[in-house]
């Protein structure tokens, strides 16, 4: 996990907050899971040895080094986010 990805994610812009959406839609049509990017899980996927996924993150790569790690620490800092707001309505601590 990065922290200062973790940060930076809680503190996105309304631009890449619309990115993201857009990415998770993409990552959900591709039969990935609603709350997490396609970077993310393409990041799982060259970790176990895909072929596609480490295609998608060696190209992801050009754009911003790390960011299959940088994406899943983001995914991993928003659910953690909506979580606490989800205990809080629920009248968790």
């Amino acid at each position: 996990m990065n922290p200062l990805q973790d940060k930076s994610a809680l503190s996105e812009g309304y631009l890449h907050r619309v990115l993201v959406a857009l990415d998770q839609f993409g990552n959900v049509v591709f039969g990935g899971d609603p709350d997490e990017t396609i970077s993310a899980r393409s990041a799982r996927a060259a970790a176990r040895g895909d072929k596609l996924g480490k295609f998608m993150i060696w190209w992801l790569d050009k754009l911003q080094p790390g960011h299959g790690t940088l994406a899943e620490s983001g995914d991993l800092a928003r659910a953690q986010q909506i979580e606490e707001i989800e205990r809080k309505a629920l009248g968790g601590k």
